[in-house]
């Protein structure tokens, strides 16, 4: 007898099923084979008890702190595990329960029931992610890590965008002033005189134009003149950025960063990478919200290389799926970066086959934005990256 362990993915399940020639209604089956592992996260020990005996009895496995079971402890974390077909039994059997279950039953379905975004809006017009967006950085700076003082003349910034919109780039990112690590901030007088030439010259192209900064001086500037997204290092902490944004019907990158690139590495602590930046996003997407910014114009970035370890930026590489809970757009910023040169032990001009795998890396744990400077090489990593997520069976 052959046994052969499968992916619980969806589509793996989904096309087992059809391939055994089951009837047609018990493709719904495909719900009992789709695993999901969910965090609730700080409940009372008496919810967390009525929790794991509804968890057990809709067929699921529940972990709970030591001592819950005894009320020893006040509250605990607790990870569900479970069949999506269990998860929709124990909706229904928590609706009814006390301790703020009822809410947590809401909450479960609505996690259920999101979908991924299907097209980033922005004042123009939308952006489908039915593959890998390119988008490709334009330093306008004398001391960018890796391209500084490359792109300063008018003839320098001409054709380097001559070159990305011939190769079909979707996204150019502009950016005036370095956040490298330790750097300086510059007024925005001077952020707004560098990279006003690109923002004028790259309008006779069909590209998306987004503008790298957090200075909303720069950003109005920006939008004024044909931007159509605000890339922000700060992550839209500024309630005039997010005002700004919100009356230009723009789209808005918020990345997370500790501190300010004068200041990110100096202190590097987090109770939990993840959750933390989980917990980052959720403040942030409720300000864009509350101050008018559409859901479907928000794209999120872990800020790979900003106030994190080696350790630290490869943790969030590796687990950037879990990012995909808001159902958001995630650009991956990590071209050339130090997370590369620090594990390759390589200078900046040596990265490009190091980029080419952390980029790949991230597209199949669920990017849908690649940001990079090596025009040609970015692309086809997104074509052949894609295409491993389009294969199926």
């Amino acid at each position: 007898m052959n046994l052969y362990k499968l992916s619980s993915e969806y589509d793996r399940v989904y096309n087992e099923l059809k391939r055994i020639g089951v009837d047609s209604y018990a493709l719904n089956m495909v719900k009992k084979g789709e695993s999901l592992n969910i965090m609730v996260k700080d409940i009372s020990s008496p919810a967390a008890n009525i929790l794991k005996q509804e968890s057990l009895a809709s067929g699921m496995d529940t972990a709970v702190k030591r001592g819950v079971v005894a009320c020893s402890v006040d509250k605990s974390d607790v990870l569900l595990m479970g069949s999506i077909a269990a998860y929709s039994r124990l909706i229904k059997r928590l609706a009814v329960q006390p301790f703020g279950l009822k809410g947590l039953s809401e909450d479960l379905k609505s996690l259920l029931a999101r979908k991924d975004e299907q097209f980033i809006t922005y004042n123009k017009g939308e952006i489908e992610l039915n593959k890998t967006q390119c988008m490709c950085i334009l330093n306008t700076t004398p001391d960018s890590f890796s391209d500084g003082n490359k792109y300063v003349t008018e003839d320098a910034i001409a054709s380097q965008i001559d070159n990305m919109a011939a190769a079909g780039i979707d996204i150019i990112d502009i950016g005036g002033m370095s956040s490298r690590p330790y750097s300086e901030s510059i007024s925005y007088e001077e952020e707004i005189n560098r990279i006003k030439f690109a923002l004028d010259y790259v309008k006779q192209y069909d590209m998306v134009i987004s503008v790298d900064t957090n200075n909303y001086k720069t950003a109005e500037y920006a939008l004024n003149h044909g931007a159509h997204i605000i890339n922000d290092i700060s992550g839209m902490e500024d309630d005039n950025m997010v005002k700004l944004c919100a009356d230009a019907n723009c789209a808005v990158c918020i990345m997370h960063m500790k501190g300010t690139p004068k200041n990110m590495q100096d202190s590097i602590n987090y109770n939990h990478i993840i959750y933390d930046i989980k917990d980052f996003f959720s403040n942030r997407i409720e300000k864009c919200m509350n101050a008018g910014i559409k859901y479907s114009s928000i794209i999120l970035d872990v800020g790979f290389g900003f106030g994190k370890t080696l350790e630290q930026n490869y943790i969030l590489l590796k687990y950037l799926r879990e990012f995909k809970i808001f159902g958001l757009p995630i650009l991956a910023g990590i071209s050339r970066k130090s997370i590369i040169g620090n594990v390759l032990n390589k200078e900046v001009d040596k990265r490009l086959a190091g980029t080419i795998a952390a980029n790949t890396a991230a597209i199949l744990n669920g990017a849908n934005i690649i940001r990079f400077h090596d025009i040609n090489e970015g692309i086809d990593t997104a074509k052949i990256a894609d295409f491993i997520l389009k294969a199926n069976i």
